[in-house]
């Protein structure tokens, strides 16, 4: 019991480091206007992203000022849809990389800043979904697979989230049942998808597995 309660406190800790405990550190990314503050600007940022967007250095009038020109140039990027695809795309290099916590924490831009189109926050929600998975964290993958279900049924993202929440299920968790319910709702909801002969296969090698557990 002590030793389970030591393992939970670990791994909550570790989700902490890689969710909240350096969201600071990517100044120098595209996230970083997304990190500034209008009503209480950080010098180093509003540096960086003059620097970046305004081609302005320490001898230039205003430098490490959020004054209304700067204003007016952060709010011509923050509320351009670009950047956010920009910091997606950032996002899927570091998570090749196997740098997951900046990809994270880039991540975690997208997905909390309200202003990120809808289609980018979702693909952001799916990467956060597997990276959980990469690095083996197969509950709070699924935690978070389960929060895209919530889209509408004929949402690409959604339809994987289902998929891959079977087969942890299935391949990672061993839990049978949660796996067959998955799976038959998959059927039942994408009926004729190029994934329904990977959802039966699965589905065949489960209920082997339950005839033998029940001899």
């Amino acid at each position: 019991m002590i030793k389970n309660t030591i393992h939970k406190n670990i791994f909550h800790i570790l989700i902490f480091i890689l969710f909240f405990g350096f969201l600071p550190e990517l100044d120098g990314s595209s996230a970083t206007p997304l990190l500034i503050d209008p009503s209480n600007p950080d010098r180093e940022k509003v540096e960086f992203f003059q620097k970046k967007y305004m081609n302005m250095n320490a001898e230039d009038l205003g430098y490490g000022s959020f004054g209304p020109k700067t204003t007016a140039k952060w709010k011509e990027i923050v509320y351009n849809n670009k950047i956010y695809e920009e910091i997606y795309e950032e996002a899927v290099i570091l998570k090749e990389n196997k740098n997951f916590k900046d990809a994270n924490i880039l991540l975690h831009n997208i997905i909390d800043t309200h202003r990120t189109p809808e289609n980018i926050k979702i693909k952001a929600k799916f990467m956060r979904s597997q990276l959980f998975y990469d690095l083996s964290f197969y509950e709070e993958s699924i935690k978070y697979f389960k929060l895209l279900l919530d889209e509408d049924r004929g949402n690409e993202f959604r339809k994987k989230s289902l998929f891959m929440m079977a087969y942890i299920y299935n391949n990672n968790l061993d839990m049978y049942t949660d796996a067959l319910n998955h799976y038959k709702q998959f059927l039942s909801e994408y009926e004729g998808d190029d994934l329904v002969p990977s959802v039966e296969f699965e589905i065949e090698q489960i209920n082997k597995i339950l005839s033998r557990i029940k001899e």
